[in-house]
Parts: structure tokens; sequence; C-alpha cells
């Protein structure tokens, strides 16, 4: 069950140009709420969706900075970050999720949170407009079937990439599920967005995988829906927060001595928050090419290294230059090195995954250790003879 009614609330600025003392125009309302199931079970997920209203009469924007659930027994049980701002006259809706582990009349409480921005500027600290909600939870009939519990799992997404996405489905039923049909829908783009399979016996669970490529960044939510059993259907909803993409990306080269060998080694360096693919590295000292070098990806937050044998050292001036595809487009960033001779031999070389690292200060640290092992090699040598011949 579901109280209507409209929460409108006069809230005052505190902070920018408006002063603590002034009264705002800040009119901002949860003008509605749904309830995805008015009548759950203690075995069912239900979605709370708060219509969020802003009709000052005033230019200006309101920023829904936090829009929270709550259950005064449990504390927070779900929550939004960083929905972005609505201009005067618009609203917004936000799902949010919960289950019941007991029956009985509950009471939820959804708060917004947010800050007003006017004409010029100026922003107003408002702050928590709160409305209730109630449900009337039962226990679920034992004569009936349990219905399948879907669950969806998905990173934080990167605005313009993909990210897999799993539907899990679980059959709590002593009977088997048949004829299983997955769909997924959201926000972005879903790579094939139906799977089937055609049973999932008792006590038994399932999963599916997709593809899922989020367009703007903000709050997007994902929808997952399963028909079974011939006509039976059931569905979820779950909120994912999409980042801006963060691109970053810097090269770097080096001469390296290796068993007796020169090598030229490649540098990619991704601290973006999204993965590169099909890099393409070059480089020119002069007018001597370089040879090139590819790598399939290069995750975000990481960094890829490649080695190519060369016939000698190369000094001088290098230009070196990475092109990779990101956001379904094609990317490239340069950097000079200056290359002075090898710089390093084999023992400084550690071979993780068949490409070569350079251990930074290896060469005088690894000097200094073999130096202290050699001397506390021949002091043990020493004490013992000693006790040989004091025998």
């Amino acid at each position: 069950m579901l109280v209507a009614g409209l929460l409108c609330c006069s809230l005052l600025g505190g902070v920018g140009a408006v002063t603590a003392s002034s009264t705002s125009n800040v009119y901002v309302t949860v003008s509605d709420i749904a309830v995805s199931d008015d009548d759950p079970t203690t075995d069912d997920a239900i979605t709370v969706t708060p219509t969020i209203r802003h009709s000052s009469g005033h230019d200006g924007g309101f920023q829904v900075t936090q829009v929270v659930l709550e259950a005064p027994d449990r504390g927070k049980v779900d929550d939004a970050d960083d929905l972005g701002s609505i201009a005067s006259g618009e609203t917004i809706d936000v799902p949010l999720q919960t289950t019941f582990d007991t029956a009985g009349e509950k009471r939820l409480i959804v708060k917004v949170r947010g800050i007003k921005e006017d004409a010029d500027g100026n922003t107003q600290q408002v702050g928590v407009i709160e409305r209730p909600v109630y449900v009337s939870v039962s226990e679920p009939s034992s004569d009936s079937a349990t219905d399948p519990r879907l669950r969806i799992d998905a990173n934080r997404a990167v605005a313009g990439t993909e990210i897999p996405v799993t539907v899990t489905v679980s059959n709590g039923d002593d009977e088997a599920l048949t004829d299983l049909v997955a769909h997924l829908d959201g926000d972005g783009t879903v790579e094939e967005p139906t799977r089937i399979h055609p049973t999932l016996e008792a006590g038994n669970m399932t999963t599916f995988d997709f593809r899922v490529r989020a367009d703007e960044a903000g709050q997007s939510s994902l929808e997952a829906a399963l028909e079974y059993d011939d006509g039976n259907r059931v569905e979820t909803v779950q909120s994912i927060r999409v980042e801006p993409l963060r691109e970053d990306v810097d090269l770097y080269a080096s001469v390296l001595e290796r068993n007796e060998s020169t090598v030229l080694q490649y540098r990619v360096t991704n601290r973006g928050n999204a993965p590169i693919d099909d890099v393409s590295v070059s480089g020119q000292t002069g007018s001597e090419r370089l040879p090139g070098a590819t790598i399939a990806t290069v995750d975000a937050a990481s960094a890829e290294t490649v080695s190519i044998p060369i016939d000698e050292t190369l000094t001088g001036t290098a230009e070196i230059e990475a092109a990779y595809t990101i956001d379904d487009r094609r990317n490239r960033t340069t950097r000079t090195i200056e290359i002075t001779g090898a710089t390093a031999t084999e023992s400084d070389i550690a071979s993780i995954g068949g490409q070569s690292i350079i251990a930074a200060g290896a060469s005088g640290a690894g000097s200094l250790f073999g130096a202290v092992i050699v001397l506390l090699g021949l002091g043990g040598i020493s004490f013992l003879g000693y006790r040989q011949w004091n025998r």
C-alpha cells in the first residue's frame, strides 16, 4: 500500500552569494513514489521509484546529489549518488531496491539531498527532503510455487565503453523451470539482449552474460526479465553509476642489454578509467625509422611493455607514437624521448608474462645485496674454521 500526497519543502540557502538568513526560492518536492509490488512477500525484491520535481519559478537548476531509501530498523538499504541537474519544471525518477526479512506493515523513508543553482551561478545548499512509504509485506503461501529470483551484477561503467553484466537466475522451487528466456534492457545499448536456457532444475541457479555500453555519464539503470514455464515472468531493476570517460595515455622507450643482445623496449601506460585496444607503437630517430610493435589491450590503470631485438644500440632524440582505439574511435599520443644508450643488463630485468620490465635502481641495489651475501658467507666460513682449530 503506497501513501500518496505531495510533500512540498521551502528550504534555506547556505553557500555562495546566498546568506543563511535569506529565504530561498527553492521549491523541490518528491511528487510521487511508485512501488513495483504493493503486496510483496518476504521472498520478493521490490523497486521503490520516487519522482523528484523542481518547480521553482526562476532560472537555474537543482543538482540532485543523493537519494537514499531507509528502513527505520535497518538504516540505509539503497542509494543513488550524483544524479545530475534538473531545471525548473523538470522531474527525475530514481529507482531504488529493497527486500524484507519479515512480514507486516513496513515503513520506508525516501530522503533527497541537493544543491540549487540560480541563473547567476550562485548556489544554495539544500537540506534533506523526506517522504515516507508504507508497504504491506506478507508471508509466501506454502502451497504456491516459489518464483525464481533474479540478480544483476555489474561493475561501475564508463561512458562510451562496454562492461560485462551478469544476470543470475535462482530456482528455489521444488519443481524444475522450463523454457527460460532472459532479457536485459537499460539506458545504454545491450549487445544481444536475449538469452535462452532449456531447463533449470529445482534448487539450482544459472547465469546469463551480457555486454552493455553506457552512452552517457550519470546514474543509469538495468532491467532484467525472465520468462519461463510458458508464460510466467519475473523482473528486477539495478541502478549503476556511469563515470565520465577519463583518457590519459603515456609512452616511454628505452634501450636494454639482455643475453648479450640489444633490445628496444616500449612501455604504454594507461592512467585512464577505460581500456585501450589495438595499440600500435612506432618511433623515429632523425631519418631512421624504429621498429614498431602492437599490444592488443592495455587495461585501465595499468601498463604494458614490449621488447624488440635490434642490431645496435640507439642514441639520440626519439619521437615515439602510439595509436589506439577507445570509445569506438581512433586516437594517438606522442612523446619525445632522449635515448643515451643501453640502460640495463640482463640481471636488472625481471621477465613477467613474456615481457621485460626494468626494476628501478636494480643495478646498485643488486650489487650491494650481493656484496653483503659474500661478506656473510666469508664470515661464516671463518667462524667455523676458528671453532675447528680451537677444538
